[in-house]
């Protein structure tokens, strides 16, 4: 498995140097874009509940009709 060996690689390495070595990850620059969906209507007859559910909803369809899956780090 590359995860023992990554490992073992990492022990010697400490082991020779003292300094700890870590892989970088996160910290790049991703592209941004916002998407504004369809207004939810004013209704004085929902509940707060209800409300937060049709956001919910609509958060939902926005993130499946804009986002790729599976996400990719050198795509962002």
């Amino acid at each position: 498995s590359s995860s023992i060996s990554y490992t073992g690689l990492t022990k010697w390495l400490y082991e020779k140097t003292r300094c700890i070595f870590l892989p970088s990850y996160g910290g790049f620059p991703v592209r941004l874009r916002t998407y504004v969906g369809e207004p939810i209507p004013y209704d004085p007859n929902i509940t707060a509940t209800e409300l937060a559910e049709k956001a919910k909803t609509a958060l939902e369809n926005l993130r499946d009709r804009h986002q790729k899956r599976p996400g990719n780090i050198l795509r962002a």
